[in-house]
């Protein structure tokens, strides 16, 4: 499992995406050095810490003032232990923090340099601040998301955030397959942006062919239909049925035939031209089933379905309990609370979480150990006030 544990990884980023994106080579072995600032990084503060036996895991933090004295010689040691150096700063700051992809990759030619921002290093918005919220706004996500008669919502966690730390991870492995092949680093960008308008690629596709937006649905959508929630007498359900034969299988299990020959059910563009009609003939059949019942009934059919389930269920879930998804981990005080596992099976196996996230520069010490530093360099910092006394 530990695949990348001759891979050493400078992270200076802090929030989601650039910590998530690290968190994910630690779990597979890499070396991940978290460079946080006096205080400890934004992830830590993050819905009260709830992030942080995520984004600590598997990790060693050292805190640094990069504005301090001494910081370019602690720097450029870093530099040359790293072979990747991830950053989520906006345009400009790691060039004003002398981090930047041109003075590290003099340091060391062969360096994989994962830049992570908002909107890019370059074009109209590059100055911009960005976070997860603000890319589903101006992508389209947020207008395609919620109630029709109500303002855009945003969804209901972080998933451009988490994404573009998948795509950031994902390209610092492409990048070192690179550099095995050719002997060569690489800079690397990825963003917010991007990453939400990638989501949305389709709905630009359908745009620009059909000059249709899309219409807010709430629980459902436009692709097709039956989707969405149902009542049923006991408690919703989640019913998807995308091609006409489990459309077929469904009429059947819930024993209605005669919609098979309905005309405004016949084929799924009728379906969806008349989904008031038909939602509101599906929730008469539904009130008739205990919750339970119907979703057996269906999933022995091959319908699609699944029990709408709270925050606090879903925690609980027998399912992903027995596929080890969710395990006990630790808050950085300490206290087991529940947390996510890498969700990649390795040959049956889930990355481990060997350590739990540590105190802010728990382990600068340990690093610093593991370094070539000149002499009184490290007495220097801490009496700068740029790296916290021993």
């Amino acid at each position: 499992m530990h695949v990348l544990d001759d891979v050493n990884v400078l992270d200076f980023s802090q929030s989601v995406a650039g910590p998530y994106a690290t968190t994910l080579l630690a779990d597979f072995g890499a070396d991940v050095v978290s460079v946080e600032p006096p205080g400890g990084g934004d992830q830590r503060r993050i819905l009260h810490g709830s992030f942080m036996p995520t984004a600590g895991r598997n990790k060693r933090s050292i805190v640094v003032d990069l504005k301090g004295d001494g910081a370019p010689a602690l720097i450029e040691a870093l530099t040359a232990w790293a072979d990747v150096v991830v950053h989520n700063y906006r345009p400009g700051t790691m060039e004003r923090l002398g981090c930047d992809y041109d003075t590290l990759s003099a340091l060391d030619e062969d360096l994989v340099y994962v830049s992570i921002t908002g909107f890019g290093e370059n074009g109209p918005y590059s100055d911009r601040p960005g976070f997860d919220p603000i890319a589903q706004a101006m992508s389209g996500l947020m207008w395609a998301t919620g109630e029709p008669d109500r303002k855009p919502s945003r969804v209901g966690t972080s998933p451009i955030d988490y994404s573009t730390g998948l795509f950031a991870a994902l390209s610092a492995l492409v990048a070192l397959w690179r550099r095995e092949r050719s002997g060569t680093g690489a800079k690397i960008e990825v963003s917010l942006f991007e990453t939400a308008a990638t989501f949305m690629g389709e709905w630009y596709t359908h745009f620009d062919a059909t000059g249709e937006q899309p219409t807010r649905r709430g629980h459902t959508w436009d692709g097709y239909a039956p989707t969405g929630l149902f009542e049923t007498a006991t408690g919703l359900i989640y019913l998807s049925v995308p091609y006409d034969d489990i459309w077929q299988r469904f009429c059947q299990a819930i024993d209605r035939d005669a919609w098979l020959e309905d005309s405004r059910y016949e084929s799924n563009e009728s379906r969806l031209a008349n989904r008031e009609a038909l939602y509101a003939d599906i929730e008469d059949v539904f009130g008739e089933y205990e919750r339970a019942d119907l979703v057996q009934l269906l999933l022995d059919t091959g319908v699609p379905v699944a029990e709408l389930q709270t925050v606090a269920e879903a925690t609980r879930d027998e399912h992903l309990a027995a596929r080890g998804l969710l395990t006990t981990g630790t808050q950085s005080d300490g206290s087991a609370v529940t947390v996510a596992k890498t969700p990649v099976h390795v040959d049956g196996e889930l990355p481990p979480i060997r350590t739990a996230a540590s105190q802010p520069g728990a382990d600068t010490a340990d690093v610093l150990s593991d370094l070539s530093l000149a002499d009184g360099l490290v007495d220097r910092l801490e009496s700068a006030g740029t790296i916290p006394e021993r």
